[in-house]
């Protein structure tokens, strides 16, 4: 059963997931993941974040040759009853998993300039248009969500050529490598989860992109004097409001940025938080329930 896997799942209440979290890896599953029920326009949480759905779908990923019926003893004896209540489980084999993976992404137009293509398809792009291969395996980010569209849209109308630029929150690293293909000469990236920064590489070497020119961090290990030509960071809007100081600090006299992971609805606050940091907003931008917010660092 070496090539089998299944999923266990519980729906719960916002404030049960964390327990569930808790009570799947101890049963054994190789990952916990959480997925939106309902519809609310809301990104999956960064880890250790608390979920914003108030109904979520926590989902552990289970190798085919753990019993299901240890599962749900182990969870009967963390977790109240009433949890168990809405469970389910399935059965795939690893075939099958990458199967519906890839059907899920394709290849992806993007503004003027840009087309985003799976690496797993052969095809040439279209004439005029800058290919970007993705295996979004790891992280977030393959073009096909509203906020990263709406960065690559923004970054494309930009010169940023021979320029340096800061990805924070660089998830599978698409904006990273949309950057250096549309012209700059460095790019650092950043991200608190260390998959993030593997899927990034990872995706860098599809792309034959010069290893010199994408540096790749931890968060907390960004050298906290490097200051860079322009900004990108497609991270939730709390976030964005409370690191816009030490953000801004990386921005050199008439940097540039783009912010997203915003609905539109906190885009105003987003605005008076990078404003208050020193900055200048010139630019709101919508794309179904999502903003980004742009502007730039005063001379």
């Amino acid at each position: 059963m070496a090539d089998e896997w299944q999923h266990l799942w519980l729906e719960v209440p916002r404030d049960d997931v964390e327990a569930v979290e808790d009570g799947l890896l101890a049963a054994g599953a190789l990952s916990v993941t959480l997925e939106e029920l309902g519809d609310e326009p809301v990104l999956e949480p960064q880890p250790g974040e608390a979920p914003l759905w108030a109904e979520t779908r926590v989902v552990g990923l289970f190798t085919g040759d753990v019993s299901p019926a240890m599962i749900v003893g182990t969870l009967h004896g963390l977790l109240r009853p009433a949890l168990l209540d809405r469970l389910g489980h399935a059965v795939f084999d690893e075939d099958d998993w990458v199967r519906r993976t890839q059907a899920d992404f394709t290849a992806m137009p993007i503004g003027e300039r840009l087309v985003i293509e799976p690496a797993w398809e052969d095809s040439a792009a279209p004439a005029g248009r800058l290919p970007i291969r993705l295996d979004p395996g790891l992280a977030f980010g393959t073009g096909k969500h509203e906020t990263t569209r709406l960065c690559l849209e923004w970054l494309e109308s930009e010169e940023i050529t021979g320029q340096h630029w800061l990805d924070a929150g660089c998830g599978s690293g698409i904006l990273a490598i949309a950057a250096l293909r549309l012209g700059a000469a460095q790019v650092d990236g950043t991200d608190i989860d260390p998959q993030a920064l593997t899927a990034s590489r990872g995706n860098a070497d599809l792309n034959d992109i010069d290893p010199s020119s994408l540096s790749l961090y931890l968060a907390e290990e960004y050298p906290a004097d490097r200051q860079v030509d322009g900004l990108l960071a497609n991270i939730l809007a709390p976030t964005l409001i409370e690191l816009a100081p030490m953000l801004s600090r990386h921005l050199k006299p008439g940097a540039r940025f783009a912010l997203s992971g915003i609905l539109t609805h906190q885009a105003d606050a987003v605005a008076a938080a990078w404003t208050a940091a020193g900055n200048e907003v010139t630019t709101f931008r919508e794309l179904g329930d999502w903003a980004l917010v742009a502007g730039r660092r005063p001379d």
